[in-house]
């Protein structure tokens, strides 16, 4: 062998072991990415669940709210008297009221569950990690 190639062979070697500690190839440095990859998609589809499942929420409120405002137009119409207009206004305004906070409570608590759920697997990942290689090289 000549010199330029046992240089060669002894810098490939030295590669092969380069990582935090030096105990790591660069095979496993790959299969390390490979699984922080799987774990952000992970993520990534529970995430997509999980605001789908919100936005649903969101046009069912729009939904119930269009036909509560068609409700109370009607009530209002077939008022007789002020006092029966006032009563059905008052009745459509507090019930609009009720419906939103009720919807937005629940589309928060669905939010933050959502964000939980899909930080879940990044969560797993990190502390994996962590563990195995945030000890300090002896």
């Amino acid at each position: 062998m000549t010199a330029k190639t046992d240089a060669a062979s002894k810098a490939t070697a030295a590669n092969a072991k380069t990582a935090w500690n030096g105990a790591y190839s660069f095979d496993t440095m790959a299969d390390e990415g490979r699984a922080s990859l799987d774990s952000f998609v992970q993520a990534s589809t529970i995430a997509a669940k999980g605001y789908g499942a919100i936005g649903s929420a969101w046009f069912d409120f729009a939904r119930e709210a269009m036909a509560a405002q068609a409700d109370a137009a009607e009530a209002l119409m077939g008022a007789r008297s002020w006092t029966e207009l006032t009563e059905a206004q008052t009745g459509a305004a507090k019930g609009a009221f009720e419906r939103t906070m009720a919807a937005g409570n629940r589309i928060a608590d669905m939010t933050v569950k959502s964000t939980g759920d899909a930080m879940e697997p990044i969560r797993a990942r990190a502390d994996d990690l962590v563990e195995r290689y945030g000890k300090p090289a002896a």
